[in-house]
């Protein structure tokens, strides 16, 4: 019972609070800047997501991946500029530090990583300027990878494979409120 009054009482200042801010405030708290990274009514099963074993963890922490076929279209999942290429790898190649990938920069200088694409599978140039939706590479099994599927993330530096995960969200989908579910399949919705 205590629990259950502190909750309501929380909710209750928190609403108050809220009253404070402007409709478009508002919008921007709760605005989801990514959409899936699959074309619109394609859906594919999350086969890992936030935190999630066997290698989602530590600088990994926030990435999702979603199992799909090679050669599968991958699509930019927000606007950006391309700024890394790398398409030299085989799907065959299981060794770590061999994923093809496609880095791309957004305004707030965050970058989303489209990773173990197949060889040549890149559909973008660098400085090439994209849109949500724009096709950006083939899906593939390059690397450290135990089954063909895209790897996306999102980090605020572009060092290396380490580069530490940020949380993100996906706005054209079903809701997920404690972040996308494995085995769950993800239509991806109109945006």
């Amino acid at each position: 019972m205590k629990t259950t009054m502190a909750f309501i009482v929380i909710c209750s200042l928190l609403l108050s609070c809220n009253n404070d801010v402007s409709d478009n405030e508002k919008t921007t708290l709760v605005d989801k800047k990514y959409v899936l990274p699959y074309p619109i009514g394609t859906t594919y099963t999350c086969s890992q997501g936030f935190n999630m074993f066997p290698s989602h963890s530590g600088s990994f922490s926030y990435s999702v991946d979603f199992g799909m076929p090679i050669r599968t279209i991958v699509t930019a999942a927000r606007s950006g500029r391309v700024v890394y290429i790398l398409e030299s790898y085989s799907d065959d190649d299981p060794m770590g530090g061999h994923e093809n990938v496609v880095i791309i920069l957004h305004d707030d200088s965050t970058y989303a990583r489209y990773v173990h694409l197949t060889r040549n599978g890149s559909l973008v140039q660098i400085n090439q300027m994209v849109v949500p939706g724009d096709p950006v590479g083939l899906s593939g099994n390059s690397g450290s990878s135990g089954s063909p599927h895209l790897h996306f993330d999102v980090t605020k530096t572009f060092g290396g494979r380490s580069d530490q995960t940020i949380p993100f969200d996906f706005k054209n989908t079903s809701p997920h409120p404690v972040g996308l579910e494995r085995g769950v399949a993800y239509t991806a919705l109109p945006y």
